[in-house]
């Protein structure tokens, strides 16, 4: 499918300047190519997921952040903080969780995440008051909360393994993997350039590329953001959705 550049409606423009990957010459003469190349495989379907899914995780996080007493922010940080290693839908209930047990003034000691305790004890000094990027400072847990927090903004990219898989133009195995702060650089910039062409927002690209390319090599997921009453249960926010 070759994208119209009028397929998305979102902020082109503004923001602070991305940490751009101009004085990276070893990776320099990686283009976009194959993330376009996956571009053009997207379905209507991947599109309009894509378009949408950072915006449907902040709709959630404002709700979230509403029925445990905190700002959407808080919200949107604990949820990051919590996902490593842990599906959407048990990413939820964790999140409701400690947000919960927060408010209700329930000892740390008493509840537990299915997560990492690393990972726990930031969130609970984030909804204790500390700043969220001063604790989440992993390239890509880092991006996943700015883009949650502000889908508007155009500079952060959550880039994941197969992200990295796409731009490589083969499938790897993710167990394990790591990459460098340059490379992931590298990536999340051409994610923006391509989201430029398209008049797109950046994650709303890595949005579409990320559900085209699991698509297209049956990886299968968590039926994530596909339901309403879904997420919004396994949040234990009840069945009825916000207003989109």
């Amino acid at each position: 499918m070759s994208l119209s550049r009028k397929q998305s409606a979102g902020k082109t423009g503004g923001g602070s300047s991305p940490p751009v990957a101009a004085n990276l010459p070893f990776y320099g003469c990686v283009s976009v190519d194959k993330l376009r190349t996956v571009l053009d495989q997207a379905l209507p379907s991947d599109v309009a997921a894509g378009l949408d899914s950072y915006r449907k995780y902040n709709r959630i996080m404002v709700k979230l952040g509403a029925h445990c007493g905190t700002t959407t922010k808080i919200a949107a940080a604990v949820f990051a903080a919590l996902s490593p290693n842990n599906d959407y839908h048990g990413n939820l209930r964790d999140a409701h969780k400690l947000l919960a047990a927060h408010r209700k003034g329930t000892p740390y000691a008493e509840f537990t995440v299915s997560t990492y305790g690393q990972n726990k004890l930031k969130a609970w000094r984030i909804v204790n008051g500390e700043d969220p990027l001063a604790l989440i400072t992993a390239n890509k847990t880092r991006s996943f909360f700015q883009n949650i927090s502000d889908p508007e903004d155009v500079v952060p990219v959550t880039i994941d393994g197969h992200m990295l898989n796409m731009w490589r133009g083969r499938r790897e195995n993710l167990v394990g993997l790591s990459f460098p702060t340059k490379l992931y650089a590298q990536v999340a910039e051409d994610v923006r350039i391509l989201a430029r062409e398209h008049q797109m927002i950046p994650c709303q690209m890595q949005g579409v590329l990320w559900l085209t390319w699991r698509r297209l090599h049956g990886i299968r997921s968590t039926q994530q953001q596909e339901l309403w009453d879904a997420d919004l249960l396994a949040a234990r926010l009840g069945f009825h959705a916000p207003n989109s």
